[in-house]
């Protein structure tokens, strides 16, 4: 038989202290988690969006520089004729359905001598509002001249 022991009375039975224990860790918050994710929520996305907008304009820098290496091509390749760099530049922007990741693309073409240079420079498409990062591609080739013989 259990005998009656007067100094366990003021503790709360055994099987039952869990729940005395989760009753009193809900006390004294205040809202503080709440307050804490309401702050920390917008830092966390901003820091998202950033990651995103640096890939999109990584992304706008390659095909700026495509598009230029598609304008030497057409530049360069036999008979040789600067004019037809920057109707392919947007040519290769349209069909790659590239406008939007280069924006306002500009398209300048240089020739010193036999050398053709394309420089295709824009912006790159914007996931934060109020960033807009610059993006450019430049590449050169030699003109292809046919020759009559020797």
């Amino acid at each position: 038989m259990k005998t009656f022991d007067r100094r366990n009375q003021d503790r709360p039975h055994p099987d039952r202290s869990w729940l005395l224990r989760a009753a009193r860790s809900d006390r004294g918050d205040g809202g503080g988690n709440a307050l804490t994710w309401l702050l920390l929520f917008p830092v966390v996305l901003l820091i998202l969006w950033l990651g995103v907008q640096v890939g999109m304009s990584h992304y706008g820098q390659s095909m700026a520089a495509a598009a230029a290496q598609a304008g030497v091509r057409a530049a360069t390749s036999a008979p040789g004729d600067p004019s037809r760099a920057e109707p392919e530049v947007h040519r290769f922007l349209q069909e790659q359905d590239a406008a939007s990741d280069v924006q306002g693309a500009q398209v300048h073409v240089d020739t010193a001598g036999d050398t053709v240079t394309v420089t295709v420079t824009g912006t790159s498409m914007s996931v934060v509002p109020g960033l807009q990062w610059s993006v450019s591609g430049s590449a050169s080739g030699q003109l292809e001249r046919l020759g009559g013989g020797g």
